[in-house]
């Protein structure tokens, strides 16, 4: 299998009238998978119920979360881990960082060496012209 792309012009940005049309690889996205979907594909490997798996997913999230709203990072081996993170705006002193400076509440997921390795190998394909597009 493969990452199906196409070709998209794209303006210069900051340019008025887009200036010079330049074109990009993007990626064709397929349908999402849900995780009623996920779960089933799970069962189908006889690895657990779909119910079990539920469960399993739904503590994990509970716990997960937990962690990364009090400032902990998650580390998952070959999956990768979850950081914490906070975007701010500047202030002129130390005094006059407050909690107001804080902008943002974010999660950053960072994949494990493991993982890097297999997706550095991921084949790109390029959508033809009788190609039919799907949803980008």
């Amino acid at each position: 299998m493969s990452v199906k792309y196409r070709a998209v012009p794209k303006g210069q940005p900051g340019v008025v009238g887009g200036g010079e049309i330049k074109f990009y690889a993007s990626i064709i996205r397929g349908s999402k998978i849900d995780l009623r979907n996920l779960l089933e594909e799970i069962s189908e490997l006889n690895v657990a119920h779909p119910g079990a798996v539920l469960a399993v997913l739904e503590a994990f999230l509970t716990k997960v979360n937990y962690h990364l709203i009090n400032g902990r990072a998650i580390e998952l081996g070959q999956l990768g881990s979850f950081y914490p993170s906070i975007s701010s705006s500047s202030e002129d002193s130390d005094d006059a960082v407050t909690r107001e400076s804080i902008k943002r509440f974010k999660v950053i997921y960072r994949p494990s060496q493991l993982l890097r390795e297999r997706l550095d190998r991921v084949k790109f394909e390029k959508e033809s012209d009788d190609t039919p597009a799907t949803a980008a």
